[in-house]
This record gives C-alpha cells, sequence and structure tokens, in this order.
C-alpha cells in the first residue's frame, strides 16, 4: 500500500505542478495582450497625428523601448 500512496502523491504534485503552470502561462498571455493593445494603440495615435519624421525613420520602429 506505500507504493499507492507515493504513486497517488506523485500524480498531487505533478497536476499541481502542470495546473500552477498553466495559470502562470494564462497570465503571461493577458500580459502579453495588454502590452499589444497598448502598442497598437501608440501606433494609431502616431499615424493619426502628423510627425516630422517619415515612416520609414529609425525612432517610429522601437515602440516598445526595447
Amino acid at each position: 500500500m506505500d507504493y499507492l500512496e507515493l504513486m497517488f502523491a506523485g500524480f498531487a504534485v505533478f497536476w499541481a505542478a502542470i495546473f500552477a503552470y498553466l495559470l502562470w502561462l494564462q497570465m503571461r498571455v493577458r500580459s502579453l495582450r495588454t502590452d499589444i493593445e497598448r502598442l497598437e494603440e501608440r501606433l494609431s495615435e502616431q499615424e493619426g497625428t502628423p510627425s516630422s519624421r517619415g515612416a520609414g525613420a529609425p525612432g517610429n520602429a522601437s515602440l516598445g523601448g526595447t
């Protein structure tokens, strides 16, 4: 019976780790979606207002600040 309890504990730890990973992944996806939405808003604001730089200027390529 000891092996059955140990196997159950192992499966419980495995599924808890999978669940925690999926929660972390969901939070990361949600964060990336909000970042993308913010970048799209900034891009549409920049396209809507006239700027002194052209569309191909290097300054317009780095919206994320990386």
